[in-house]
């Protein structure tokens, strides 16, 4: 059985990885305005989810990132 902690492995090329190791330009800029609008308490409840999802995303940008990094150094 599959637990939950397993790792899992997977062969994906390093240009892909390239390009989803950061959000947008558009993406970044909505997720900061967002965040602004988070701090005054502004935000409804589609806002904060998409909010969500967009750090969820730009976090693991960070993850990927830090593994090309790795990968990289001698």
């Amino acid at each position: 059985m599959i637990q939950s902690a397993d790792p899992i492995t997977f062969s994906v090329p390093r240009a892909v990885l390239l390009d989803i190791s950061q959000l947008s330009n558009e993406l970044n800029k909505r997720m900061h305005e967002l965040l602004e609008r988070n701090t005054d308490g502004a935000l409804t409840a589609n806002e904060t989810a998409e909010l969500q999802r967009l750090v969820q995303m730009a976090e693991f940008g960070q993850i990927v990132a830090a593994a090309l990094q790795s990968t990289s150094t001698p």
